[in-house]
């Protein structure tokens, strides 16, 4: 393993933009990554490579990389490949934590899978709970204890499930009586609770969050639309292109011509 590792300012909590699982390598086998503003956490279930900025790793199943903003990276995948993400902005100001770009985790994996899965779940309703969350994640890869925490107020148990189900699957085709057999609650009564906490239906919800996640991938990195419509469950590249239109008032093109020129 190479031993890189990233000064990062720990002291304050990042702020949370995107996480959930992503999938890979279906159809193509290499893919190229620029996000200008936000960090990446990245959590393996498979081999591979990838390079930061020209510097190559080895992925493999339970190991974790860091990669910092600006940096230029550039994935190489087997086959299908899976893993769970998070997108954030570090603030500024604190001693430095040094954080190794790539890492294995042991059997510190599955725990850190779970708190990044709970951070995605709560990112929608409680962006703050989950980016602390986040935060004690980057506090145990970088080997130190987070010095403080952050209690945030409960969602509805079933609600909670719900979104974290949706969170974590919106690449896939999700179906509504699924989600509600999962949350262990009925449809009506899940329905009723997503009116009741976002002001949206089930399926009103998961447009919305298919299309902020869209958007993001389009504003913060250089992912072909074809792939970004894909990763957001709407891989019909003309129904992708009318929702993100009816959205932005921009087609994905123009929206990410006019992010770029900010």
């Amino acid at each position: 393993m190479d031993s890189t590792t990233w000064q990062m300012p720990l002291k304050n909590p990042p702020q949370l933009v995107q996480a959930g699982r992503a999938v890979h390598g279906k159809k193509r086998r290499l893919e190229e990554y620029q996000l200008p503003e936000l960090w990446c956490l990245h959590l393996y279930g498979y081999d591979g490579f990838f390079s930061i900025d020209g510097c190559e790793f080895e992925i493999k199943p339970g190991w974790a990389s860091v990669t910092p903003p600006n940096a230029r990276i550039v994935y190489r995948f087997n086959g299908e490949s899976r893993h769970i993400f998070a997108h954030f902005q570090l603030p500024a100001g604190g001693d430095l934590v040094a954080m190794p770009a790539m890492q294995e985790l042991g059997a510190a994996f599955e725990p850190l899978s779970r708190a990044m899965e709970e951070a995605a779940g709560w990112l929608p309703s409680q962006p703050r709970r989950a980016s602390v969350r986040l935060w004690d994640v980057l506090w145990q890869l970088a080997g130190q204890p987070m010095a403080e925490n952050e209690p945030g107020k409960r969602l509805h148990p079933a609600l909670s499930r719900a979104v974290r189900e949706i969170e974590l699957h919106l690449a896939q085709p999700l179906a509504i009586p699924a989600i509600a057999r999962r949350a262990e609650i009925s449809h009506n009564h899940l329905t009723r609770l997503f009116r009741a906490q976002f002001g949206a239906t089930i399926e009103g919800y998961i447009r919305r969050r298919r299309v902020e996640r869209a958007l993001h991938l389009l504003a913060h990195t250089t992912l072909a639309i074809k792939t970004i419509a894909g990763e957001v469950g709407l891989p019909d590249l003309h129904f992708f292109n009318k929702t993100i239109r009816a959205a932005a008032k921009l087609s994905p093109r123009e929206y990410r011509a006019r992010r770029a020129e900010r």
